[in-house]
């Protein structure tokens, strides 16, 4: 019976050396990970910050554009109203001219 006991207390003690190994390898390749990853992060962050400076200025000079767009708009707009304007002009004026030469 004592030997059964000490055989089993060898046999759990094995299982247990095998699975500390495979812990300590689980440990190993979780810190390599880690230290990748935290690599990868720095990396990220260097390459997003000078996007994000370009993104503001992307930003702004399209607003600057909207504004002179809507500028443009309302000066395109005018400039129709006048063209007509000048259209209508020259209507009446060929109207009354061919009118005070029929009459």
């Amino acid at each position: 019976m004592l030997l059964f006991i000490i055989a089993f207390n060898l046999v759990i003690t094995c299982i247990n050396c095998y699975l500390v190994i495979k812990l300590w390898t689980l440990y190993d390749s979780l810190k390599k990970i880690t230290s990748d990853l935290i690599s990868l992060e720095q990396q990220i962050d260097e390459l997003f910050s000078g996007i994000r400076n370009l993104m503001l200025k992307g930003q702004n000079k399209t607003v600057k554009v909207r504004q002179i767009y809507q500028k443009f708009i309302i000066q395109l707009a005018i400039a129709q109203t006048l063209l007509r304007n000048l259209r209508l002009l020259l209507k009446i004026w060929y109207r009354l001219e061919n009118s005070f030469l029929s009459g």
